[in-house]
């Protein structure tokens, strides 16, 4: 097999590309485009194998000094963050989307396909200084293939994804199918909404932006996270692939935003932005998610992690790919991820490959 290695989406014939993918969302030209549009700083390494001029095997990979990190410590996480601007990051995974950059045509060439770009992975790792070389978002079966270069560790994060995949035809179709006492609660947010004067509106492209990014750091302060340094882009450009802007607003004054985003059958909410002395914004947020995604003939919509009660009883079930392989760069990062993992809310599932 032949192995290629592009910096750009602009650089690989956008048919190619796309005819790997197979229409699996996250995975195409367009999606990638948007990407390189919003992680710019953000070095994109795309590796791509093919036999007889038809590709077989990719992946995606992001050198990257700016990830938002799952660690509750503050100054654990302004460290490590202070450490990656000196040996940054290099992931695979589909950008923006929380699913794995990873792809192969033939799982047969599979073991082949995997030594290949394991190797050249490794080696763009040492040769632009990256501290770890993670693989994210895979799925339990994947971390346990021996294909998998000498060196990498599994680890489980403890905070799934959820999804909901939608088989009703209109929004009241699917309020049918939930328990009488989901039902109730709906109905009971909904009056509590009306009565502060809530109404949630979709936009088909930005609106508000200053106010609604004031509001989506309210939310990351509230649950302790580091502020998403991509929102303002992600906002702004998310027109470039398929996006629906929710506002819930009381009067002129904005008290929540969301935005639908994603493309094909696949929908995922992102940014939520809160304003935590009115009561009821999000529910209605959650309730315009859904509906947008079953109006707009979306087969699955992603509602990311927490809040699992909710979602369960909204109908979302969780996702099985939290699972991630990692190599430090030397003994001394090796010992370094070991003593993050449990901090970060992961925990090793095997032992060094």
């Amino acid at each position: 097999m032949k192995l290629e290695v592009a910096h750009s989406i602009h650089e690989v014939d956008r048919e190619v590309w796309d005819r790997l993918g197979t229409g699996q969302p996250f995975t195409t030209w367009r999606w990638y485009r948007f990407g390189e549009a919003v992680l710019e700083g953000d070095r994109p390494f795309y590796l791509i194998l093919s036999r007889g001029g038809e590709p077989v095997a990719r992946a995606t990979l992001w050198l990257t000094e700016q990830e938002p990190l799952p660690i509750p410590s503050r100054w654990l996480r302004t460290g490590v963050q202070a450490l990656l601007r000196y040996r940054p990051l290099l992931i695979c995974r589909s950008p923006l989307a929380a699913t794995s950059g990873l792809l192969f045509a033939d799982s047969t060439l599979r073991a082949e396909a995997l030594e290949s770009i394991g190797e050249m992975a490794r080696l763009l790792a040492r040769q632009y200084r990256a501290s770890f070389l993670l693989f994210d978002y895979l799925e339990a079966e994947e971390v346990r293939w021996p294909a998998w270069p000498g060196g990498f560790q599994p680890l489980a994060i403890s905070d799934p994804g959820t999804r909901l995949v939608i088989t009703w035809p209109d929004f009241e179709g699917y309020l049918r199918h939930l328990k009488k006492s989901v039902r109730k609660d709906y109905r009971r947010h909904r009056n509590r909404a009306a009565d502060l004067g809530i109404v949630v509106r979709r936009h088909r492209q930005p609106v508000r932006t200053e106010e609604a990014l004031a509001l989506i750091r309210n939310v990351e302060r509230h649950h302790g996270s580091e502020p998403n340094p991509r929102a303002r882009a992600i906002w702004e450009r998310a027109g470039m692939v398929d996006a629906a802007w929710l506002t819930a607003e009381i009067g002129d004054r904005l008290v929540g935003c969301g935005l639908v985003l994603g493309e094909g059958d696949t929908r995922f909410l992102a940014l939520l932005g809160l304003d935590y002395s009115v009561r009821y914004a999000y529910f209605q947020l959650v309730y315009a998610a859904i509906r947008t995604a079953i109006e707009d003939g979306v087969r699955v919509l992603r509602g990311g992690g927490g809040a699992y009660t909710m979602k369960e009883r909204l109908g979302f079930r969780l996702e099985s790919n939290n699972y991630v392989v990692y190599a430090g760069a030397g003994w001394l990062f090796r010992q370094l991820g070991r003593w993050l993992a449990p901090a970060a809310g992961a925990e090793e599932i095997g032992g060094e490959r």
